[in-house]
């Protein structure tokens, strides 16, 4: 358990990369690496409803495929790292 949370708080600059990639289209490309940063926590954490009442542009909106993709995306590497890590360094 521990070396998962590890692997996590490793990753956390591989996952921001990641996010980057999948957010930061070229038509829509963000002015610098942080702000993309920003717009992805913003579509997490702020329901539709929330930014329809706030008045935020809705047409840079990505949907839930994206977001799931990149979570999925971020598991998958953690997964992938940890099993390495126990098959052929503290596997039996």
């Amino acid at each position: 358990m521990i070396l998962v949370i590890v692997l996590i708080v490793l990753n956390i600059p591989v996952y921001l990369f990641l996010a980057w990639v999948v957010f930061d289209t070229a038509g829509d490309a963000a002015d610098t690496f942080w702000d993309t940063i920003v717009t992805l926590l913003k579509m997490i954490f702020i329901p539709p409803w929330l930014r329809v009442l706030m008045g935020m542009d809705e047409s840079g909106a990505l949907g839930a495929f994206p977001i799931a993709a990149f979570f999925i995306g971020c598991a998958a590497i953690t997964y992938g790292e940890w099993w390495l890590i126990d098959k052929y360094f503290l596997g039996a």
